[in-house]
C-alpha cells in the first residue's frame, strides 16, 4: 500500500490548529513532529509549551513547588502525590526534559536505593532498582539523562566519591530500556560541579572550579570504558584562585544546541552564548540587568575579600525567551525576565534565599513511559 507523505509545511499547519495539551501529547508520538517544536523556522507557528521553575525549600518534609507556568495546568502534579509514601520525604535532585529524579531522603549510598524517576505531567513513576553492594562511598551523585529527540528511554549516571574524597573510577549507569545497571570504567581526576545537561546522547557536566565542561558520551550495556572530552566554557573563570565566590554560569539547550549564560565581570550584563561546531562559542544575547533590579552596583566582596554577585541565574530558556533570576539582597525575590521585552516580573518571594534547597527549569513532557520500561522496573524491584 502506498504511503502518502505530507509536506512539512502542511503538517505544521495542521498541528498549529490543535489545543496546546493535545499538541504536546501528539508530538510525543512522532520524532519528526517533536522536532518541529524545536525548529526555529516552525516553532513560532506551533503552540508553545510553557516552562516554569521547580523549587524546594531547605526544610525537612517540604514539598516540591512549581512557579511561572502560565498554562495553569492542574494535571501537572509537582507535589508528586501519585508516588507512594516512604519513611523520608521526597527530595528534588534533578530534572531532564520533563522527567524528575528524586530521592526519599537518606545520605550516602542509601539515597541510591530510594531513588525514583517520575513524570508530573502523566503521573507515572518508577523506582530505580538497587545497585550491587560495592566499596564504601562517602557520597553518591546521580545525573538523570533524557532527550526525547534522541531516544524515548532515559539514563541515570551514578558517580561516587570514595572516603578519601576522590571519585571512584567505576561509574554505574542505569538503562531504562531494560531496567538494569551497568558498570563502566572512567579514568578521571576531575571534580564535578552541580550543573549538568543531557543533549543528543551527550552528558555535559560542569567542573567545580575549572571553568570547563566534561562531555560524556552515553554508553550502551556493552560499554566498558566511559569516554569523555573537555569543552572550555566562554566568559571568565570562577573559583578561589580568581577571588570569585559565585556559581559558574548556567547551561541550557535551544533547538538542539548547547547554550551557556554567565554574568559579565561587573554583573550588570548577562551574556548568553550558543555552541557552534565542536568548540566555538558565539554570543547570542547581552541582557542589561540594571533596570531589572533597580541598582547599578551588583558586584560585592564578602568578609574574606572574595567577589560575588548579588543575584544568581537560576535557569534560562531561549525557546521561550525567559531567564529565571534570584535577587539575593532585595527581599529575596525570584524574577522571571523576558528577553523579548527586557522586563522582569516577580514570581516568588522567599524570606531567606538560603532556604532555597534546589531549583530546576521545568518543561512538561506528555509522553508516556514505554510499557517495557514500567514492566522491567516492576520485575527488577
Amino acid at each position: 500500500m502506498a504511503t502518502t507523505i505530507l509536506p512539512d509545511d502542511l503538517v505544521v499547519e495542521i498541528l498549529s490548529r490543535l489545543p496546546l495539551k493535545s499538541f504536546c501529547r501528539f508530538r510525543c508520538v512522532c520524532k519528526s513532529w517533536l522536532a518541529f517544536s524545536s525548529d526555529p523556522h516552525y516553532r513560532k507557528k506551533l503552540p508553545g509549551t510553557p516552562s516554569g521553575l521547580l523549587y524546594q525549600k531547605n526544610e525537612h518534609g517540604n514539598a516540591i513547588h512549581l512557579v511561572g507556568l502560565p498554562s495553569g495546568d492542574r494535571d501537572i502534579d509537582t507535589t508528586l502525590s501519585f508516588v507512594p509514601c516512604y519513611e523520608h520525604p521526597l527530595e528534588l535532585k534533578g530534572c531532564s526534559n520533563g522527567l524528575l529524579l528524586c530521592y526519599h531522603g537518606g545520605t550516602g549510598s542509601k539515597e541510591i536505593s530510594d531513588a525514583i524517576v517520575c513524570n508530573p505531567a502523566t503521573q507515572e513513576w518508577m523506582a530505580l532498582p538497587n545497585t550491587e553492594p560495592g566499596p564504601a562511598v562517602s557520597y553518591a551523585d546521580l545525573k538523570l539523562c533524557f532527550d526525547p529527540l534522541w531516544s524515548q528511554h532515559f539514563y541515570v549516571f551514578q558517580f561516587e566519591t570514595t572516603p578519601n574524597g576522590g571519585y571512584d573510577t567505576d561509574v554505574k549507569v542505569f538503562f531504562s530500556e531494560d531496567s538494569t545497571w551497568s558498570n563502566c570504567l572512567w579514568e578521571t581526576s576531575d571534580i564535578l560541579g552541580g550543573d549538568s545537561l543531557f543533549l543528543k546522547g551527550v552528558l555535559y557536566v560542569d567542573h567545580l572550579w575549572g571553568h570547563y565542561l566534561l562531555a560524556l558520551d552515553a554508553p550502551d550495556t556493552c560499554t566498558q570504558l566511559l569516554n569523555h572530552r573537555i569543552l572550555q566554557l566562554p566568559g571568565f573563570p570562577n573559583g578561589p584562585e580568581q577571588r570569585f565566590y559565585c556559581f559558574d554560569g548556567c547551561l541550557c539547550q535551544s533547538s538542539g544546541v548547547l547554550c551557556y549564560a554567565q554574568q559579565e565581570l561587573d554583573g550588570c550584563i548577562i551574556r548568553i552564548w550558543s555552541l557552534e561546531g565542536s568548540d566555538r562559542w558565539v554570543v547570542k544575547h547581552r541582557l542589561n540587568m540594571n533596570n531589572v533590579f533597580g541598582r547599578d552596583i551588583m558586584l560585592h566582596t564578602n568578609n574574606e575579600g572574595l567577589w560575588y554577585f548579588d543575584y544568581e541565574i537560576l535557569a534560562f530558556d531561549l525557546e521561550r525567551e525567559l531567564v529565571f533570576l534570584a535577587d539575593t539582597i532585595a527581599d529575596n525575590k525570584i524574577i522571571s525576565y523576558s528577553i523579548s521585552t527586557g522586563k522582569g516580573s516577580q514570581i516568588l518571594n522567599i524570606p531567606r534565599f538560603a532556604d532555597l534547597y534546589r531549583s530546576r527549569l521545568y518543561v512538561p513532557y506528555y509522553g508516556k513511559f514505554p510499557a517495557c520500561v514500567l514492566q522491567g522496573a516492576q520485575d527488577k524491584c
